[in-house]
């Protein structure tokens, strides 16, 4: 199968996961409203935070190492497992004292929600090893399946407590870790088969694996920083988790014109990995031409269709989410542009050149957090985000022109040899990959 196809079906998948989470957050704005919204978005940041900060990076190193030392791909496997147990177990417990130390912050929580809260990063950091697992053979079929049943998974567990009328911030945290376990779970049945118990662990390979995950991890965690630290500011400059709410609405319609496009990043990362250096300029103009072609039609529809989006998703409650989401939905595809920069550096080994342009990003968007908020509310949030990804996209663009000779100019809008292209290979018969044995 060719990697155009492959990257249509995970983007296929992808559009499944869309409509079963619009349902997902339908029933969560409607039941919690804007303050149970708000909290709950709140201790899903901190959780994403803590799950990327203890890995250290060691599942995307094993994917990296495996990729350029692929006859000791069970070696890594095994000693990102160990290491991951460890590490997962201990952030699991440090969150969970956090959330019973931060009461004012976090708002409270009963016993039961506590176990979800420090089961989800151990259970998250599983399902991330089995998918790369996966991803190094670029299994697209099984990737998709185990994101789909992921997302159900979730969606299942809310729609459970909903119909038992019990559904509240803590049942909808559940439906977190019981979307994690289900991911999990469906991943290790099929990359069960690699693991191989007597590789004990081996301290040089895990050092090893700690250099390069401190690296790659660095520059993810950033993303993930860049991502979350405006609904964390907000709620510490406008303490209601109401505002919290409305800024989340406004994240999640602004984020449908990439979520297709995000998909298909990591496929990305395993193909630009094991390209030769000549043909990665024109391969990564080719996927910019395409990523930022599809992002400017979401757009506009978004933008033309957005507060009818608001209203019939979560009702008139939520209006006030209107303005911030129009803000930013036009950074939305600046930041698709700017993380497939980033696929590629790291693919390549250099991704600390991604984590200083995120770490300017990062300074611009909390800054400007601090000075907007306080006068113009969550639109400032929004405000400081989309200035934070502009500056982001040039900085990376830079970069990725003066390393790689990737010409700027020819990153934006398909041609019609690029859609010649693509239609040949959609309706060309799927070949039979050989993969990589472990």
């Amino acid at each position: 199968m060719s990697f155009l196809r492959k990257a249509a079906l995970v983007n296929s998948a992808e559009l499944v996961c869309l409509g079963l989470g619009v349902i997902q957050t339908i029933v969560l704005g409607r039941v919690l409203g804007p303050a149970g919204v708000g909290q709950y978005h709140v201790i899903r940041s901190a959780l994403m935070l803590t799950a990327q900060l203890c890995c250290l990076g060691f599942p995307l190193s094993f994917l990296y190492h495996s990729q350029h030392d692929p006859e000791n791909t069970k070696k890594y496997l095994m000693n990102t497992i160990w290491s991951m147990l460890l590490l997962g177990t201990v952030a699991g417990g440090v969150v969970v004292l956090l959330v019973l130390s931060k009461t004012d912050y976090f708002g409270l929580l009963p016993r039961f929600a506590l176990v979800g809260v420090g089961l989800y990063v151990p259970i998250l950091l599983s399902q991330l090893i089995a998918r790369n697992t996966l991803l190094i053979r670029i299994e697209a079929r099984r990737l998709s399946v185990i994101r789909v049943l992921s997302v159900a998974g979730g969606l299942a567990t809310i729609l459970v407590f909903y119909a038992a009328g019990i559904l509240r911030v803590p049942q909808a945290l559940w439906g977190l870790v019981l979307a994690a376990l289900t991911g999990s779970f469906a991943g290790w049945i099929w990359a069960g088969k690699y693991l191989d118990p007597s590789q004990k662990p081996s301290w040089k390979t895990i050092r090893r694996l700690g250099s390069m995950g401190i690296r790659l991890g660095w520059a993810d965690l950033m993303i993930l920083v860049n991502a979350q630290v405006n609904i964390l500011i907000v709620k510490y400059l406008l303490t209601g988790f109401e505002d919290v709410g409305y800024f989340s609405r406004a994240l999640v319609i602004a984020m449908l014109a990439v979520v297709a496009g995000q998909a298909v990043l990591p496929l990305l990362f395993s193909q630009w990995a094991s390209l030769p250096e000549q043909r990665i300029p024109a391969h990564v103009e080719k996927v910019m031409r395409f990523a930022s072609t599809i992002s400017i039609i979401m757009i506009f529809g978004i933008l033309f269709f957005g507060r009818w989006m608001v209203l019939l998703l979560w009702g008139a409650r939520f209006l006030p989410a209107v303005v911030p989401m129009m803000i930013l939905v036009p950074g939305a595809v600046l930041y698709l542009l700017s993380r497939t920069l980033m696929m590629l550096l790291g693919s390549r080994g250099a991704p600390e050149l991604s984590s200083l342009s995120l770490l300017a990003g990062i300074i611009v968007n909390v800054v400007l957090s601090f000075l907007l908020i306080p006068q113009i509310g969550i639109s400032g949030a929004a405000w400081a985000s989309t200035w934070s990804n502009i500056v982001l996209l040039l900085l990376l663009a830079f970069v990725v022109k003066k390393k790689y000779k990737v010409r700027l100019a020819h990153c934006f809008g398909l041609n019609r040899s690029d859609m010649a292209s693509i239609m040949k290979e959609l309706r060309s018969k799927a070949g039979t990959d050989s993969p990589p044995q472990a």
